[in-house]
């Protein structure tokens, strides 16, 4: 993701935006996540003859996958960064192949990140139709056959790996990382998609003030550590104010930070 964020007082004199990146894909509405990267085809018939990938970048293109337990060699020779990934953060709402419902995540997950405001996968060339990582890809795309998708079914959410699992005990981030999931857990979704519509102005403050604090703790963190945007994404994953965008909020700013209504 691009670096072109600007945050108040990071340059003396200059009257910056406190909150919201400026011009990138930071200010997307980002869409309902997938998980892993499998869209279910409910009608198999036209695939009865299927025995192997045409290459269409279906897949890819709904998202990345993933990451198992079997996929930690990929961060320990490099083959994958945590700039490659994206943290989805317990309670978050997300598509669920299995059921084929919009459900709160039941359990952090790591991801690779998409590209442009959209879940494409970052590895995934159009042009070439192919994986730029094809030979260190993680496991959920190896086992990943559209056509046939019991491997990839038995796979799903089964020994995932969290942030907990990658950064070490003396990385100074990973105290703010702990901390930053107990002072900000994701609220619970659900319960807002189903009542926002009558929610009162109080509530409605109430995720507003929780946003900008959300906000407050990450430029805290950004400014000491000089986090690019995607180690911010890894390491605190998405802003609270990007989880109700879906739900139909809309986000305004101001020179107080930013302002919460719902369409």
């Amino acid at each position: 993701m691009p670096e072109n964020r600007t945050l108040v007082n990071d340059r003396p004199g200059e009257n910056r935006d406190k909150n919201l990146y400026r011009n990138g894909e930071y200010r997307y509405s980002w869409p309902i996540l997938i998980i892993g990267n499998l869209i279910l085809h409910r009608d198999m018939e036209h695939m009865t003859d299927q025995k192997e990938c045409k290459r269409c970048g279906t897949c890819c293109e709904n998202g990345g996958p993933a990451l198992h337990t079997q996929d930690l060699p990929l961060i320990e020779n490099r083959s994958l960064s945590f700039d490659d990934l994206i943290t989805i953060r317990k309670g978050e709402l997300a598509h669920d192949p299995v059921t084929n419902a919009i459900e709160p995540v039941k359990t952090e997950l790591l991801k690779i990140r998409g590209k442009k405001g959209s879940w494409a996968c970052i590895f995934y060339d159009k042009n070439g139709k192919g994986c730029s990582i094809y030979g260190h890809r993680p496991l959920a795309c190896g086992v990943l056959k559209c056509w046939d998708t019991d491997e990839i079914l038995a796979l799903a959410g089964k020994d995932l790996l969290s942030r907990l699992d990658l950064v070490k005990e003396d990385n100074p981030l990973k105290k703010r990382m702990i901390e930053h999931e107990q002072l900000f857990a994701v609220p619970d979704m659900k319960t807002i998609s189903r009542t926002v519509s009558r929610s009162s102005k109080k509530t409605i403050k109430k995720l507003e003030r929780i946003s900008n604090k959300d906000l407050t703790y990450r430029s805290r963190a950004v400014h000491d550590f000089h986090l690019s945007v995607a180690e911010e994404l890894f390491y605190f994953g998405r802003p609270l104010y990007q989880l109700l965008t879906p739900l139909g909020f809309t986000v305004r700013e101001t020179a107080t930070g930013i302002k919460l209504q719902f369409k």
